[in-house]
């Protein structure tokens, strides 16, 4: 699998919360057509039978088809179907079963897919807009080198191995990264984590235990859309002095590490 396709597995998670008009709902014949059509188009892939998709595809599209690198689905189930343009068109978010390929990720996971489609001729056709860089939470991602100016075809790539590090970073977040407690008094604070990865992280705290200071977690996993809590504790005792301790989150399997400063005076 290539690491373009990778990097667009963790944006299409974010993709999948995009906004959408719940009562823009389609006539029954029409959901169902592209329905059937979706599924035809993914069970292709899952039979290991890509040449079985080709009629699904949309005309404008056969050459990226062709050239993509065609990922394992181990099994599939449309998720959500937003239309558009007098439901002519749809964005779709399926979530495909398969194996991740990055440290930690052993087992299959179901990773939420964007796809889009088209009314030809009367039927629905998967298809994939590559004359322009496609936006995401990242940053715009560009066409793949040799792709010619506003012209098809090249699957779209990050722009360097620093954004495709940033989709981990951005994917696991803190909303705070420094906090103060008092060094007098009894008081705390919370820190949330969120996850915006495909399947499941875990966490952990990494600190130097000081006496007066206390630093918990309220889960140790996460899966997408969840949050946990940080809390951060200053009981002092005695006469403490000022003081400055950091508290690591460590995420894995990614081994990322989110840095949280803990000033107490």
């Amino acid at each position: 699998m290539s690491r373009a396709f990778l990097s667009l597995l963790f944006v299409s998670g974010l993709w999948a919360q995009s906004s959408g008009n719940p009562f823009d709902k389609a006539p029954p014949e029409v959901d169902a057509a592209l329905r059937e059509r979706i599924g035809k188009f993914y069970q292709a892939h899952v039979d290991k039978k890509p040449r079985l998709a080709e009629p699904y595809v949309a005309e404008d599209t056969k050459d990226f088809f062709y050239e993509t690198n065609k990922p394992p689905y181990l099994a599939f189930e449309i998720d959500r179907i937003v239309y558009s343009e007098n439901f002519t068109k749809a964005n779709a978010i399926v979530k495909c079963k398969m194996y991740v390929p990055m440290p930690g990720f052993t087992e299959p996971i179901m990773v939420p897919t964007p796809s889009t489609w088209k009314v030809e001729n009367g039927q629905w056709f998967w298809y994939v807009d590559t004359k322009h860089g496609k936006e995401t939470p990242f940053g715009r991602m560009k066409a793949a080198e040799g792709t010619p100016p506003g012209g098809g075809g090249g699957i779209p790539i990050m722009g360097s191995q620093a954004d495709f590090q940033a989709l981990w970073s951005q994917s696991v977040k803190a909303d705070k990264s420094a906090v103060q407690l008092s060094a007098t008094e009894d008081s705390s604070e919370e820190v949330t984590i969120a996850s915006k990865m495909p399947g499941s992280v875990t966490l952990r705290l990494d600190y130097v235990k000081t006496p007066g200071f206390e630093a918990t977690l309220d889960r140790a996993e996460l899966k997408t859309g969840e949050q946990a809590k940080v809390r951060l504790r200053s009981q002092p005792k005695g006469k403490p002095a000022p003081m400055t301790a950091q508290v690591r989150v460590v995420i894995e399997p990614m081994n990322q590490t989110i840095p949280i400063t803990v000033t107490i005076q």
